[in-house]
């Protein structure tokens, strides 16, 4: 019973993932820390991590899929204080309070693998 209890939590993340696979869903990453998914684009994984989530993409256009989401957690109040890019990978940090954030999108060829992640 110890331990149906202690994988609900997991459960109810997989069902919250799984429970309306429409592109504009909104993703709650921990109290603070959510996004909604690019609308343009097909989602096939959607991977927890410990106060974080991957999501990887199927689209060709890793760029406009950082500028999604990083104008929505801006859009959230939250403040970009740091951005770097190469090529095919874009990274920001953001903070909102004490709160901090940092987004990582990375290009691979025709998937694109977006980690959020809250916390240091």
């Amino acid at each position: 019973m110890r331990k149906v209890l202690g994988m609900l939590p997991l459960l109810v993340l997989a069902w919250a993932l799984e429970a309306n696979p429409s592109s504009s869903m909104e993703l709650r990453i921990t109290a603070t820390l959510s996004f909604n998914l690019f609308p343009q684009a097909v989602v096939v994984e959607r991977l927890p991590e410990p106060q974080g989530l991957v999501v990887v993409y199927r689209y060709s256009q890793a760029e406009a899929i950082f500028r999604h989401h990083d104008e929505d957690l801006r859009r959230r109040g939250w403040v970009r204080v740091k951005y770097e890019a190469k090529k095919g990978e874009w990274k920001a940090e953001y903070r909102k309070g004490k709160a901090k954030a940092k987004l990582s999108v990375k290009d691979k060829k025709g998937r694109v693998e977006v980690r959020l992640k809250e916390g240091d």
